[in-house]
C-alpha cells in the first residue's frame, strides 16, 4: 500500500487542486435578472400589478364590446353576431387564460393545473381568487425571473384601478336594480325572443 505524504509548499499548475473553489458564478439576491412581459404568452412570469392593469381593461372592455355587437347583431343578422362574438371571445379566453396561467407560475405554483381549472365556470371563479390576491416571488424560481419593478405611479394607477372597479361594481348592483345580473339575463333573452 502507498504512503500519503503531506506537501508543503506550493503545488504546480499541473495539478489540479480539489480545494479550490470552483469557477461557476452563483445568482445572488440581489442581482435579479428580469423578463420581458407580453400580453398573449404563456411562457414566463407576471406580476400582480401587470396582471390587474391587462385584467380590468378586459373585463370592462370585453362586454361592453360584446353588447354592443349584440344590440347591432340582434337587429340585423345572427350571422354577423356569430362571428364577431367568436373573434372577440377566442383572444379574449386565450388571453384571461394566458394570464392566469403565468400568475400561477409568478406564485409557484403548477400553471398546468390552474389553466385547466381557470376555465371552468365555477370551479374557475374560486380557483382564480388566490391567483388575483397573492402577490409573487420577487426572487428567480423555476419558472423564470420577476417582471422589472414598476414605477410608483403605475402602483398608484393599479390600486386605483381595482378600487374603481370594487366600488363601481357595488354601486351598480346595490342601487340599481336594472343591473342585477337576472336582470340582465331578462333583457337578453326577452331581446334574442324578439329578434
Amino acid at each position: 500500500m502507498a504512503r500519503i505524504e503531506p506537501v508543503f509548499g506550493s503545488i504546480s499548475s499541473e495539478i489540479e487542486n480539489p480545494y479550490k473553489p470552483g469557477d461557476a458564478q452563483l445568482i445572488d439576491d440581489e442581482v435579479v435578472t428580469f423578463s420581458k412581459p407580453r400580453i398573449l404568452d404563456f411562457s414566463g412570469r407576471i406580476s400582480l400589478a401587470r396582471f390587474w392593469l391587462i385584467r380590468v381593461p378586459l373585463v370592462l372592455v370585453l362586454p361592453c364590446i360584446l353588447l354592443a355587437f349584440f344590440m347591432v347583431g340582434l337587429r340585423h343578422q345572427l350571422v354577423v353576431l356569430l362571428i364577431v362574438g367568436v373573434t372577440v371571445v377566442v383572444p379574449a379566453i386565450l388571453l384571461d387564460v394566458s394570464l392566469l396561467v403565468r400568475r400561477a407560475r409568478d406564485i409557484g405554483w403548477s400553471p398546468i393545473i390552474w389553466g385547466i381549472l381557470s376555465v371552468f365556470p365555477v370551479i374557475g371563479f374560486l380557483i382564480t381568487l388566490p391567483l388575483v390576491m397573492l402577490p409573487g416571488r420577487k426572487a428567480i424560481n423555476k419558472y423564470g425571473p420577476p417582471n422589472p419593478p414598476l414605477s410608483t405611479l403605475v402602483k398608484l394607477l393599479t390600486a386605483l384601478l381595482v378600487v374603481l372597479v370594487l366600488v363601481t361594481s357595488t354601486v351598480l348592483v346595490a342601487y340599481f336594480p336594472e343591473y342585477h345580473p337576472e336582470a340582465l339575463y331578462e333583457w337578453f333573452f326577452n331581446a334574442l325572443v324578439q329578434a
